[in-house]
Parts: C-alpha cells; sequence; structure tokens
C-alpha cells in the first residue's frame, strides 16, 4: 500500500510548491512509530525550511494504522512538509517462519521495496534525494534514477553494525558503504562521524559536511518554575542524578549504576541524592538487578518511557545528567543529542569519551567526559559535580549559553538549505557542462 497526500491537499498547495526546489527524505524510523534523536533533527528541521520544500517518504511498517494516517493527513497543514509511505523498508520475518517462507519473503521485498520507491519518486518528482538511514536504505540509493542528487544524512549509529553474522544485515552494510562513496553529499552529525565513514569508505573525511544537531530552544529551555516541576516529579527536598535515554548497552547506565553505588559505599555521595533513570529497553530488568545487587535500589528509581512533551521538565529539574555512553564492538554514539537537550535545559552533564559527543558537550563549559568503562574516572567526575553547589551552578550557566550560541535549530536549518541547493545547482552544472 502506497500513502501521499493528494497534491491538491494542504496549506501550500500544488502552485506555490513549485516555485522551490523539492526534496525527497527516505526516513525508515519516523513518526508516528519512532520518536527517536533522527526523527526529532528531521522533524524539527522541515518544519522551519524556507528555501526548500521536503516530503518523507517512510513506511507503514511498525505502525499503528489510524496513527499515521492522522499524522500524515494534518503534516503539511501543522509542519509545512509532506508525508508518503511505502509498505516497509525493512526485512523482518514473522516469529517461527520457515526457511522457505523467509526466502520468498526476502525475495519479494528486494524485488517490490525499488519500484515502491521509484513510484513515489515520479508523483513527487524531487529535485534532490536524502536518505536518513543508510543502513536501512543505503542499498536503495543505486536503484533509484541517476538524473536525481543524492544526498546521505549519517548519523553516527548506522556505522556501527559490523559485527553481525546474518546475511542480511551484511549486505545492507555493505551497499550502506557503496551508497556513500557514491553520494553527490554526505552530511555528517559529528566530525566522529565523518571520520568513521571516511575510515570505512575511503571516502576523503574531509568531503564531508558536518552538520552538528541542534535544540529547538522555544521547547528545551529551563522550567519556569523549577520547585513546582519537581513537587510534580517526587523530587522536593532531593537532588537528582538523571540518566535518560533507552536502556541499551551503550548507554553505559550500568556503569552509572556502579559508579553511584561506589561513591555510596565510600560516603562520598551524600543520603539527599538519587539516582532516576528514566526510559525503556532491553536492559531494564538487568539494570533493576544490578542496583538491587549493589545495594543501591533505595537509592535509585526507574521512572519508565518519559513522554517526548515532557523530557525538557526532566532535564530542567534534575540536577545533574548523567548518560556515560561507550563504544560495543563499534556500536557507538553518534554525536549524543540528548547532551544539547539536557545542557538547554539548565542541566549539567556527564557524558563518555565514545563516538561523537565532543561535539555535544564542551569540556568545563557544559559538563564533562570520561573514559565510561573506567570506574576510578566516572565515580571521580560525578563526585566532582555532586560535592560543590557552585561548580553545577557555573556549568548550567554556561551549559545554556552555549547551546543558544551555536546549537540553535534556525542557524542548522540555514546551513541545510545552502548545503542542499549547492549540492543540486552542482550536480546540474555537471550535467549541463
Amino acid at each position: 500500500m502506497l500513502s501521499c497526500p493528494d497534491e491538491s491537499i494542504g496549506r501550500q498547495g500544488p502552485t506555490v510548491r513549485a516555485k522551490r526546489p523539492r526534496v525527497l527524505l527516505i526516513g525508515p524510523f519516523y513518526s508516528p512509530a519512532c520518536y527517536g534523536g533522527a526523527v526529532q533533527v528531521y522533524h524539527q528541521m522541515f518544519s522551519r525550511l524556507e528555501r526548500l520544500d521536503a516530503t518523507v517518504v517512510s513506511q507503514w511498517l511498525g505502525c499503528d494504522q489510524n496513527a499515521a494516517r492522522e499524522f500524515d493527513a494534518s503534516c503539511e497543514r501543522l509542519h509545512g512538509y509532506r508525508m508518503c509511505r511505502i509498505p516497509r523498508y525493512e526485512l523482518i520475518f514473522p516469529s517461527g517462519a520457515s526457511a522457505p517462507a523467509k526466502l520468498q519473503d526476502a525475495w519479494r521485498f528486494f524485488r517490490d521495496t525499488p519500484g515502491h520507491l521509484r513510484e513515489v519518486i515520479e508523483r513527487e518528482r524531487p529535485d534532490a534525494i536524502i536518505c536518513g538511514a543508510t543502513i536501512i536504505a543505503g542499498w536503495l540509493m543505486s536503484r533509484l534514477p541517476r538524473h536525481i542528487p543524492r544526498i546521505n544524512y549519517l548519523h553516527g549509529e548506522e556505522l556501527g553494525r559490523l559485527s553481525t553474522s546474518r546475511f542480511v544485515w551484511r549486505y545492507l552494510f555493505r551497499t550502506q558503504l557503496k551508497a556513500i562513496r557514491e553520494a553527490d553529499l554526505n552530511i555528517s552529525v559529528s566530525r566522529y562521524t565523518a571520520q568513521r565513514a571516511g575510515e570505512l569508505t575511503g571516502v576523503d573525511a574531509g568531503s564531508f559536511a558536518v552538520l552538528p544537531n541542534f535544540v529547538d530552544l522555544d521547547r528545551y529551555r529551563p522550567p519556569a518554575n523549577r520547585a513546582a516541576v519537581r513537587r510534580r516529579l517526587g523530587w522536593e527536598g532531593r537532588k537528582v542524578i538523571l540518566s535518560l535515554a533507552r536502556l541499551i548497552r551503550r548507554k553505559g547506565f550500568d556503569q552509572g549504576i556502579r559508579a553511584v553505588a561506589r561513591l555510596r559505599a565510600e560516603g562520598r555521595l551524600g543520603p539527599d541524592w538519587v539516582h532516576v533513570i528514566a526510559g525503556k529497553g532491553e536492559q531494564e530488568a538487568h539494570l533493576k538487578r544490578l542496583a538491587a545487587e549493589l545495594g543501591v535500589a533505595g537509592h535509585t528509581e526507574f521512572a519508565g518511557f518519559v513522554p517526548d512533551g515532557e523530557m525538557a521538565d526532566y532535564y530542567g529539574a534534575a540536577d545533574l545528567f548523567l548518560h556515560p555512553n561507550r563504544n560495543l564492538d563499534g556500536d557507538t554514539e553518534g554525536f549524543g543529542i540528548v547532551f544539547l537537550e539536557a545542557s538547554a535545559c539548565g542541566a549539567p552533564v556527564i557524558g563518555g569519551e565514545a563516538g561523537g559527543t565532543a561535539d555535544a558537550i564542551r569540556e568545563g563549559v557544559s559538563g564533562y567526559r570520561v573514559d565510561a568503562e573506567n570506574l576510578d574516572a566516572l565515580s571521580a567526575a560525578i563526585h566532582k559535580l555532586t560535592s560543590d553547589d557552585g561548580l553545577r551552578a557555573r556549568l548550567s550557566h554556561s551549559g545554556i549559553e552555549l547551546v543558544r550560541g551555536e546549537y540553535s535549530v534556525d542557524e542548522a536549518v540555514r546551513r541545510f538549505e545552502d548545503l542542499v541547493f549547492n549540492t543540486i545547482e552542482t550536480f546540474r552544472a555537471g550535467r549541463n557542462g
């Protein structure tokens, strides 16, 4: 099933749309099924485009059909860009499927998906195509019409799937690298991601356009009444170390629990401090067991999934944001937008040295980066901040100013539009030359 809103419906209409170059974003992971950092980057950026017209091509797979239709139908009217969907970008087999059934499904997937995407391209007639998830959709890029420039938007996480033994993932990873080599432009969210992609592909890392992630400052800001938010969250009278993200191994929350437990055992963390771990994921049960085993269950709270609209309150009400991310066989943090969000809301941050966090954490300004596998270093960083109210206040203020000055969404949109415009013009000049 293919779905695109009627061209004549929406706040802009076909006449106005035709005046601006149109970009098509291949976005397998998108609202309303996904709410991750990459989704927010695209949504916030596309909602503010002034010189480009955008359409996101996502998938029906994994979506609540009614919620997806409602989001898609209102997207142009509310957010200024269009949504289309093809059946799927991901090859996920039903549980218990037989080997012949899997082979047949894989054959249909690789046969039909390029045609579904080409059908959208014929309808939308884009001036550029952006692949927003190369590990899932990079294989499609070489099968698209070559008269349209191709752009990849790399977040870093897609470059870490090196250890898989499954044939399909090996194929997707290999074709992802091919798509990066053949692209007319590669946009990277961090210097680390550009360097890593260059190492894997042989492409000069200096040719990547580094466009750091950003923060919507209308949404991420210190709460107007922090005391009231803390009362509502049940944090009144306590000091809070907040860890908020998907509960997966590379986030390093297990190391955070170990470091807090060590400080408590050594008497270097006051009884008024509590470690709040917010989010859902595969590590949840393990983290709860670990906190109990280390004797800190009474000082560790698991807040569960935090709705998107409440994240700023959590950041702003916390006294310290702890996210000791690490590298697990190439699976690492490509940037770490959560650090910018926390800083924008006034929370000093502690993050891992792995991945692209150097572009998200300004050492001694918004917080500190440490080797998350080094429990001594991590414990020392936590103690440094939990024991010094004045230092936390200074980092809170300077972190807010840093994000406001260098990581605004409006500046990112301007740079993004410049990059895309220049790519389209260079591509056309090359074809006509």
